[in-house]
C-alpha cells in the first residue's frame, strides 16, 4: 500500500524529552493524522509482475546483472542469470509441482512457490541438488510461528540455518574447521539463498521496508556434527527436533547477535560452563524480549573438543543446559536506557518472576533465560579448536522452526547422476 496516509515523528523518540515528545505529538502529528484521514491521497498504481515463464531480459552475463541490480533484484554481488533451463533442472530435485504454494511471503505478500525458491537457488549460486534443503528453508521461513514479516526491524534480525542429517555429508556441507567462514560452496551458496529470497520474494528492501540500523550479511549455514555427538553419547540438535539420528532436517533461528567465546577450554569441565556463560554475560543474548514476558532461544555452537571434555567427565547435554540456566546470569546495572525501561516494565508486569525477581534493585543478578531447555546447543567447527559461539535469539522476532527435508524418490540416483557415477 503504497499511498497509504502515515504519521512521522521528526527524528527518533530516544533523544527528546518526554515534554518535546508530547508537544510534538500534539502539534504537527496530530494534523498529519488529521490531513491523513480527510485528504484522499493519490490512487496508487501496482506494478504487474511476469509470468512465471516469461522471458523478462535477453543480454549478456554481464547486462543481466547491470539489469537485475537495477531492479534491486540483487543484493550487488554477480547472479546467475535465472534461465529457465537451469530452474528445470532445479525442479528435477523435487518431487514437489512447481506451482505449489508453500505460503505467504510477507511483507509484500507474494506466494512463495516451489517455482520461485528454484528461480532463487540458480540466483545464489546453488547446484541443483541443494534444491531439497532450499524448499524446506523456504517451508520453515513462511511458518507463522517464525514471523518473517518481523525481519525487517531497525536491529537487523540476521537468521541462521542450523542443518542436519546424511545430507551434510551426501552435499559436502562443512561441519569441521571454518564451520561458518565462507568458502564452501553448500553452506555460502545456500545462506546467500536465504538472503536473496527475503529481498525477491518476501520484499525486504534496504531503504524500504528493511529498516536495520546497520544489518549484516546472510549467514552462513551451520551444519551439525552428528558423528562426533554420537561418538561422544550426546543427542544431537535433530534427534532433540524430533528426528531419528541421520534425519534430514533444517533449524532456522534468529540470531540478532553472534559472539564468539574465545579459549574457553579448561582441563575441569564445569570451568569450561563457567568461561562460556560469562561470555553470555557480556553478551546480554537481547534479554530486552526476555524482560517483555517472551521465550528466548539462545544458540551455543561447541567444538567437539569441549564435548570431549565434558563428556569425558559425565556431563549430559541435559546437564549443561541445566549448568547455564542456573548460572548464566546478567548484572541489572550493567543496563541502561531504554533496555533498562524494559526491565523495570517486564517488574511491574511480573514477567519471569522466579527468573528475574519482583524487585526494581539493579545491583543484583538476573537468569537470563526462562528455563534450560530453551538453550539450543549444537556440534560443529574446528575439531581441536576450544572457542564457542553464542547466537542471541530475539522473542518473537525469527523464534525457531524446524522441517523436515523431503528428497525426491529418485534422490540416489539423480545425485550420482550429477556426480558423474554410473
Amino acid at each position: 500500500m503504497p499511498n497509504l496516509p502515515h504519521t512521522i515523528h521528526p527524528g527518533h523518540v530516544n533523544f527528546v524529552t518526554d515534554a518535546q515528545l508530547e508537544k510534538t505529538v500534539a502539534g504537527p502529528m496530530l494534523q498529519q493524522v488529521i490531513d491523513g484521514l480527510t485528504i484522499q491521497p493519490d490512487e496508487a498504481v501496482a506494478s504487474a509482475e511476469p509470468g512465471r515463464t516469461d522471458i523478462i531480459f535477453e543480454g549478456s552475463f554481464d547486462e543481466v546483472n547491470e539489469h537485475f541490480l537495477a531492479n534491486e533484484w540483487s543484493e550487488g554481488l554477480p547472479v546467475v542469470p535465472p534461465t529457465l533451463e537451469k530452474v528445470e533442472q532445479f525442479l528435477r530435485f523435487t518431487d514437489r509441482k512447481a506451482d505449489e504454494v508453500l505460503g505467504t511471503a510477507l511483507p509484500a505478500n507474494r506466494e512463495a512457490t516451489v517455482w520461485n525458491v528454484a528461480v532463487n537457488g540458480v540466483m545464489s549460486g546453488c547446484r541443483p541438488e541443494y534444491m531439497p534443503v532450499l524448499v524446506a528453508i523456504t517451508e520453515a521461513m513462511m511458518d507463522k510461528e517464525f514471523g518473517v514479516e518481523h525481519l525487517g526491524h531497525t536491529p537487523a534480525t540476521e537468521t541462521q540455518i542450523i542443518l542436519s542429517g546424511k545430507i551434510i555429508k551426501d552435499l559436502k556441507f562443512n561441519c569441521l574447521q571454518a564451520a561458518l567462514r565462507p568458502g564452501f560452496q553448500a553452506n555460502t551458496s545456500v545462506g546467500r539463498f536465504w538472503r536473496m529470497y527475503l529481498r525477491n520474494v518476501c520484499g525486504f528492501i534496504p531503504h524500504g521496508t528493511d529498516k536495520g540500523c546497520y544489518g549484516g550479511n546472510f549467514r552462513i549455514v551451520l551444519a551439525e556434527n552428528e558423528d562426533a555427538a554420537q561418538e561422544m553419547g550426546w543427542p544431537t540438535h535433530g534427534e532433540e527436533e524430533g528426528y531419528a539420528f541421520g534425519q534430514n532436517m533444517v533449524t532456522v533461528t534468529s540470531c540478532t547477535e553472534m559472539t564468539q567465546a574465545i579459549e574457553v577450554g579448561d582441563p575441569v569441565a564445569e570451568q569450561i560452563l563457567k568461561n562460556i556463560e560469562a561470555r553470555m554475560a557480556d553478551n546480554n543474548m537481547f534479554i530486552q524480549f526476555f524482560f517483555r514476558g517472551m521465550v528466548t532461544r539462545p544458540l551455543v555452537v561447541i567444538t567437539p573438543a569441549i564435548l570431549k571434555v565434558l563428556t569425558d567427565q559425565g556431563w549430559t547435554k541435559d546437564k549443561v543446559r541445566r549448568h547455564f540456566y542456573e548460572n548464566a546470569k546478567l548484572r541489572v546495572s550493567r543496563l541502561s536506557g531504554m533496555i533498562l525501561n524494559r526491565f523495570y516494565r517486564g517488574i511491574n508486569e511480573k514477567c519471569w518472576p522466579e527468573q528475574l525477581g519482583t524487585s526494581m534493585d539493579v545491583n543484583r543478578d538476573i537468569q537470563m533465560v526462562s528455563k534450560p531447555e530453551d538453550f539450543m546447543i549444537v556440534v560443529s567447527g574446528d575439531p581441536d579448536r576450544d572457542h564457542a559461539m553464542i547466537g542471541s535469539g530475539n522473542g518473537y522476532i525469527g523464534f525457531p522452526v524446524t522441517r523436515a527435508i523431503s528428497l525426491p524418490s529418485d534422490w540416489d540416483a539423480l545425485l550420482a547422476e550429477k556426480n558423474g557415477r554410473a
